[in-house]
């Protein structure tokens, strides 16, 4: 019995990192939720607190805001990404 649950999770992580992997390059908006050392972590629309993955956006960025930032890679859980920095006329 403990094989076959071993093999099934192997199973889903490995379809998970393969779903994290499919917004790589895609545009999402992400809600920050910590900051440490310029990397902050949030969570996207997708996300629930305490049982999704995190986003990881490798910039300093306000707790509590709101933030456009694009997926630049994927965990197994989690996903990676730089914010959008808006253009000032």
């Amino acid at each position: 019995k403990e094989e076959r649950v071993a093999r099934l999770m192997q199973a889903q992580e490995s379809i998970s990192l393969r779903k994290n992997q499919s917004w790589i390059g895609k545009q999402i908006e992400v809600l920050v939720e910590g900051e440490n050392e310029g990397v902050s972590v949030g969570r996207s629309y997708r996300d629930a607190p305490e049982i999704d993955g995190l986003v990881i956006v490798e910039d300093a960025l306000p707790v509590g805001k709101i933030v456009p930032v694009q997926v630049t890679g994927a965990l197994t859980h989690d996903l990676m990404a730089k914010a959008i920095k808006k253009n000032r006329s």
